[in-house]
């Protein structure tokens, strides 16, 4: 037997703040995730239809929304993480490696990690950050965005990893 199917029914204000909140390019993820969710929920979809949509699976699709039910509508969509380190990767810092990157595209040039760590410090977006930050947060950036302006290739952007042995002997 299936779970039970329950509908979502929010103010027109909270309808409101929720698209707008889901079109906002300074959320995380995350937030992007459970504010979708609940447009989907609000849409009528199902958890497994929902699922498909956003890569995620049902389990954590019912789970989101046990969590929405649980807390309520604000603390539902501005909930932080609280366990490990705070991640140094903000989504206002995402938008801006977004430029970077985009920008070098534009120009033709081809940036490493390392250069993109050292621009990103020299700009005061972070006092230090680590390579693999760097590329675990392109990897998201990368990911298809219904804006992002993508060239003849498809890739918004270039990326390559070098290592710091052979950006010693180029040097």
């Amino acid at each position: 037997m299936g779970r039970h199917r329950f509908s979502l029914s929010l103010s027109r204000k909270q309808q409101a703040y929720l698209t707008d909140f889901v079109s906002s390019d300074i959320i995380s993820r995350q937030q992007r995730n459970r504010a979708q969710v609940l447009l989907h929920w609000l849409a009528d979809l199902s958890a497994q239809e929902s699922g498909e949509q956003l890569g995620l699976s049902i389990d954590r699709v019912y789970s989101m929304r046990r969590a929405f039910s649980q807390q309520g509508f604000k603390d539902y969509l501005h909930d932080v993480p609280r366990c490990g380190a705070p991640n140094k990767l903000t989504p206002k810092l995402e938008t801006q490696l977004r430029r970077l990157t985009q920008q070098a595209a534009n120009k033709g040039k081809r940036l490493t990690l390392n250069m993109l760590a050292q621009r990103v410090v020299e700009l005061g977006y972070t006092d230090r950050i680590c390579t693999v930050t760097l590329q675990r947060a392109l990897k998201q950036v990368q990911a298809p965005r219904p804006d992002a302006m993508t060239r003849r290739s498809g890739a918004p952007y270039t990326l390559v990893q070098r290592s710091r042995v052979a950006e010693e002997q180029a040097a």
